[in-house]
């Protein structure tokens, strides 16, 4: 009976199945098989690896765990390139392509197969570029004029890019990238090889229809007000301290602005340009606001204002605040701020350096809504004060049912002292567990013993939103 149900709910079906399931469908039929083709293969990764900046790239020092893992990667992206190139049907149901080039020489036959890749994939439409070497101005002119999304590390003079006239999406050259060592409570590390032309970043703009937009303060100032206009999405990195300006301007012309990020070293007068009335930015429901370490006393002054946009806000659905230096009565303060946010699914929240006490323990775990699907906290954690960090919280997110995403992260003196199989174990809907940015998946079948599943580094260094399950897991995870 089954298999006379149509193609389109076979294809619906396999689509519920878990990222780590539909890999099984590819070995039950044929029909499966192709079905199972279109999903697992709509994203590919190639990996060029050669040289130090492989260790870079990989997060280590050891080098026979680099050895081994280059040479599968190197191996299966061949495979990839050469199934683009001489099976049209592989290649029709590539949707997303990303690069990720860490070598030491010039990359001349990687560069070449990879060019001739791209000039098979008719249905591309999300490229995204890792590294500088092969340098990405070589492989540009070759990108699909269809494509629809662009990220890359370094940009190029716009000749290379004058083809393109259909991107939405565009991020170019942006300094902010996973932080090697996890313990470390900072938000970026910085990709220190220039930021390119901003002439070449606005021509790029002017000719395509873009609606998602991801730049560096110094850039901001570029934007033509038609452009603000149009932007449903705009992520805004701060790479020193006074290099954001003049971002009121961009509130009160975009107006169809959903999603808003502010990423890097803010100053808090910042908050004096959020905007109070709700006529401006009617349209946002997601807000990232996520600084490095001020002043405490700046940070208290200031704190009023950002409580005052975020009460006027309550269609906002998610919300990722981090505000390092604040002292626990104003996070807490902020914190009840945020539960009044009914609309509100997808919560970051840094609770500070100071050591939580029980009753704002207590408050906190209060304010955290149930209708929250994915949490990420950062929390000041000691191995003395666990207990009454921890159980508190856990008490409250059992109650959570919806609650399928959740990172914890220790910015106190200890680290989380929770493994993924505990959480998995506590909280019986999570499918993604994060601990101090590791990431693993949750796979729950009946009879079988739960064994969540570690990503490997480099997937999570660069983790593409395809990646994840969920957008908000997506949403809730970068920028760490």
């Amino acid at each position: 009976m089954g298999a006379t149900l149509p193609v389109e709910m076979w294809t619906d079906i396999v689509q519920y199945l878990p990222h780590s399931r539909r890999r099984d469908m590819l070995r039950v039929s044929r029909l499966l098989h192709d079905i199972a083709i279109r999903l697992v293969f709509s994203t590919v990764k190639i990996y060029f690896l050669h040289g130090d900046p492989v260790f870079f790239m990989l997060n280590t020092e050891n080098e026979r765990y680099v050895v081994e893992t280059s040479d599968y990667l190197l191996h299966r992206s061949w495979e990839m390139l050469h199934c683009i190139i001489t099976r049209p049907l592989f290649a029709n149901v590539v949707k997303t392509l990303s690069v990720h080039g860490f070598t030491d020489g010039p990359a001349v036959f990687e560069r070449r197969m990879l060019a001739q890749a791209l000039q098979s994939l008719p249905n591309l439409r999300s490229f995204h570029w890792f590294g500088d070497c092969p340098d990405f101005a070589t492989v540009g002119p070759h990108l699909p004029r269809s494509l629809k999304a662009l990220r890359i590390q370094s940009m190029p003079v716009s000749t290379t890019l004058s083809h393109l006239d259909h991107l939405n999406f565009l991020q170019p050259a942006i300094p902010f990238f996973y932080v090697r060592d996890q313990k470390l409570d900072k938000i970026f590390a910085e990709w220190d090889r220039g930021f390119g032309d901003p002439k070449d970043i606005v021509s790029v703009i002017d000719t395509n229809p873009i609606h998602e937009l991801v730049l560096i303060s110094t850039h901001v100032g570029l934007l033509p007000i038609r452009v603000c206009n149009t932007l449903t999405q705009l992520d805004i990195c701060v790479p020193q301290f006074g290099e954001l300006v003049g971002i009121d301007l961009i509130f009160r012309h975009a107006l169809f602005l959903e999603s808003l990020s502010l990423v890097g070293y803010i100053e808090p007068p910042l908050f004096a340009d959020l905007p109070k009335e709700p006529n401006i930015l009617p349209r946002l429901t997601s807000f990232r606001l996520s600084c490095e370490f001020w002043d405490q006393d700046a940070t208290e002054i200031h704190i009023p204002l950002l409580s005052e946009f975020l009460s006027r806000r309550p269609s906002l659905r998610r919300l990722y605040i981090r505000l390092p230096g604040v002292r626990l009565k104003v996070a807490m303060a902020v914190a009840t701020v945020i539960s009044k946010l009914e609309s509100l699914r997808v919560l970051g929240f840094h609770a500070g350096y100071e050591p939580l006490h029980e009753a704002a323990a207590l408050h906190f775990a209060e304010q955290l809504s149930p209708k929250l699907v994915a949490l990420q906290l950062s929390l000041p954690w000691f191995s003395d004060l666990h207990v009454r960090i921890w159980d508190p919280v856990l008490i409250r997110l059992q109650q959570f049912p919806r609650l399928s995403f959740l990172h914890l992260f220790s910015n106190g003196e200890d680290p989380v002292p929770i493994s993924p199989l505990e959480l998995a174990t506590d909280l019986e809907h999570l499918r993604l567990v994060g601990i101090q940015r590791s990431l693993w998946t949750i796979d729950r079948e009946d009879g079988e013993e739960l064994e969540p599943k570690l990503w490997p580094p480099w997937s999570v260094k660069y983790a593409l939103p395809d990646d994840f399950e969920c957008p908000d897991y997506a949403w809730l995870f970068r920028y760490h």
